[in-house]
């Protein structure tokens, strides 16, 4: 009796850090590509202090989130992604601002893609 609990219980560990894990990634993806839109939208109104703020902000935050999801799932995205955000804040620097339009165009289509293919699903496990 005493194995049949004991097993209960790690599957339900097992379940709710594999739960856990995929509510994080997912949030934090979509957070990142929100973080993006709301980057293009300043260099759209031409307000470059704030973007320049905004993505000091970002690189801040995902590096934190880097590292978490790093661990959790291993993807080279999740590398070039914080790549991506360095590029992106060089070209605000070097006031290239329809450059940074774009790169934050990249960030959000890595951002979706990573998500994707790290999400539980039936074509992923295939």
């Amino acid at each position: 009796m005493g194995k049949i609990i004991l097993t209960v219980v790690l599957v339900a560990i097992i379940l709710a850090l594999g739960i856990t894990e995929q509510i994080f990634m997912q949030r934090s993806f979509d957070d990142l590509a929100e973080k993006c839109a709301e980057v293009q939208d300043m260099l759209i109104k031409k307000d470059y202090a704030e973007a320049r703020k905004a993505v000091e902000q970002m690189k801040e935050w995902w590096a934190k989130k880097r590292d978490i999801l790093e661990f959790t799932c291993p993807n080279n995205d999740v590398k070039d992604i914080y790549k991506e955000i360095g590029e992106l804040q060089g070209t605000i620097y070097a006031e290239m601002y329809d450059d940074s339009i774009t790169r934050t165009n990249v960030i959000k289509s890595m951002a979706e893609n990573s998500k994707n293919l790290l999400a539980y699903r039936i074509k992923n496990i295939l």
